[in-house]
């Protein structure tokens, strides 16, 4: 059986690792960053493939600069997003 799997969705678990090394977050719990993937991948197009070939393809059409710039730039609309409503209190300890 063949297994379905977003190229996209691996992009973005990449920079969003990227982007929480190089900037602080106000909340990264696993409830905060998954809304964040979320609210990202809602922005981006999809890049399905099922097999090896497929994958090959889509990587390489996808490992372009603008794409990256474009995955960048929906992270850290989603970032705002959630840092401005988030789905639970957030404590402001110092």
């Amino acid at each position: 059986m063949y297994e379905l799997k977003n190229h996209t969705e691996s992009v973005v678990k990449q920079v969003l690792k990227e982007y929480r090394e190089k900037c602080s977050l106000t909340c990264s719990c696993e409830r905060c960053l998954a809304d964040i993937m979320a609210l990202t991948l809602n922005q981006l197009p999809s890049r399905y493939y099922v097999t090896t070939r497929g994958k090959i393809l889509t990587q390489w059409e996808a490992d372009s600069l603008p794409d990256r710039t474009r995955v960048l730039s929906a992270i850290t609309r989603a970032v705002k997003q959630v840092e401005s409503s988030p789905s639970h209190p957030i404590s402001k300890e110092d």
